[in-house]
């Protein structure tokens, strides 16, 4: 019996070294969590949640990182919600994690918000968590969304109509977002649980089909699943390739919108003769950008919106339309004109950026570069997009050493204690969502000048004031 016993522990053992080394291995990979960092974990009691919290428990003791972990109580529920709360905090009290409860009424919010009951859990939890994040300074927050989870987002934004970019499904890191279990199953993950012995909460509300998500788990992803048992391992597959031929359009969209937009005193010019130049696979995309840019958010633009702006240019000069966030688009004779609006239908005043020259040149040897606060050199060669200066937005993120490690802007901009009311102010020289000058603070130091560097980029930056330092 004894000898049995041994077996079974030893079984257990590697289906969860198992587990862990292929997470481990896919963290690596991502560069999602560095040594002695600050994680926020995010634990429902289920069993994806609680098998982050042991991921997370044994790079505690290699790595050196600190777990707090969250729940959030949407009290829909009743003793079975407040029975998830209790497991979730002695979890958390055995192992030596401390654990922050929020109690907050799902319900209520959504009508509050004017959403559905699902989005407004989704923000409920992601809001407690940041809250967190800066209270005990941590550097990451960790999902717990798994393989499965990540099959039934491409499948639920092909539905909503999403193009390239939706197909990447859930990112594996989103700025201060990880997602460190998408590359195992739930079966995988209940599997390793239960033969170590770990228990779980089961949340029945997932096997309803009231909300959108669960109705795609349990009837179209079941159906899926019964055609091909690797269904999800290929939808995720597939995803991990759309993110790489996202980066190449993103790449190609900024190159197309520096040649055919323009900012005019009173909006952003789309220029119909230069714009029906560009290949007709990226126009959308450079209609969605400039959207997004006007708007001042992607939340809520539709595949719709795009169209009526393609449709929109075809028109006669005179013809216009209404968009989300108060954007109007003119028609004009020079091509569409997007700009927002106040309630009185006058353009709001956009805020008054100062100006910035770029020239690439050849590198020497032998040169200096001199501490000067307002210019700037940078590796040209490890530059991905088409550099722009903007103002912050969700998901940028800076490397702030030689190693590699990264910190989000928003936690920048916390640490250096800039006033919140300031930071959208701040100017950035960007490459997509990473962060190469936080003008006037501080420099990446991922583009910083090496032995290796062929071709250097000098920036410089007029017409602003001093508003900090620079390193």
């Amino acid at each position: 019996m004894k000898k049995k016993d041994t077996g079974e522990r030893s079984v257990a053992e590697k289906k969860w070294e198992g587990l862990q080394k292929k997470v481990e291995s896919y963290l690596k990979r991502w560069n999602m969590i560095e040594r002695g960092e600050h994680i926020v974990a995010g634990i429902s009691g289920g069993a994806d949640s609680v098998c982050l919290l042991f991921v997370l428990l044994r790079l505690r003791e290699t790595q050196g990182i600190q777990v707090t972990a969250v729940h959030v109580n949407h009290l829909l529920r009743g003793k079975a919600a407040d029975g998830d709360e209790s497991f979730v905090a002695e979890l958390c009290k055995r192992h030596d994690v401390p654990c922050r409860v929020f109690r907050i009424h799902a319900a209520a919010e959504a009508r509050k918000r004017s959403c559905s009951l699902e989005e407004a859990g989704r923000e409920i939890r992601r809001e407690s968590m940041k809250s967190v994040l800066e209270e005990v300074h941590a550097d990451k927050i960790a999902f717990a969304h798994h393989q499965g989870d990540n099959a039934e987002t491409v499948l639920m934004n092909l539905c909503r109509g999403s193009q390239v970019k939706g197909m990447r499904g859930i990112l594996p890191v989103a700025g201060e977002f990880i997602h460190p279990l998408l590359c195992v199953g739930k079966s995988e993950i209940e599997e390793a649980l239960s033969e170590r012995g770990v228990s779980w909460r089961i949340d029945a509300t997932n096997f309803e089909n009231d909300y959108t998500r669960n109705r795609v788990r349990n009837q179209v992803m079941g159906e899926l699943l019964k055609i091909n048992p690797a269904a999800e391992e290929h939808i995720c597959r597939m995803a991990e390739k759309m993110s790489e031929l996202w980066e190449y359009m993103e790449d190609e969209t900024g190159t197309y919108i520096r040649e055919c937009v323009e900012e005019k005193g009173n909006g952003t010019l789309i220029r119909k003769e230069t714009f029906q130049k560009i290949p007709y696979v990226f126009r959308e995309e450079v209609i969605r950008a400039v959207l997004a840019d006007v708007c001042g958010s992607e939340k809520d633009l539709m595949a719709v919106h795009v169209r009526d702006i393609l449709e929109l240019m075809e028109k006669q000069p005179g013809r216009r339309l209404s968009l989300p966030y108060g954007v109007r688009a003119f028609r004009g004779y020079e091509g569409v004109l997007l700009r927002k609006e106040n309630r009185q239908g006058k353009p709001e005043a956009k805020q008054e950026m100062p100006r910035f020259r770029m020239r690439v040149f050849e590198r020497r040897g032998g040169e200096k570069w001199p501490n000067t606060p307002y210019t700037k050199w940078f590796d040209y060669d490890i530059i991905k997009n088409s550099l722009i200066m903007r103002t912050r937005r969700e998901g940028d993120f800076l490397t702030i050493t030689a190693d590699g490690k990264k910190q989000t802007i928003k936690k920048f901009f916390i640490n250096q204690k800039i006033p919140s009311e300031e930071r959208d102010t701040v100017p950035l020289i960007a490459d997509g969502d990473e962060i190469v000058w936080i003008v006037g603070y501080r420099q990446n130091q991922a583009y910083q000048i090496t032995e290796k560097t062929k071709h250097i980029v000098e920036i410089e930056v007029y017409g602003g004031e001093e508003n900090g330092r620079d390193n």
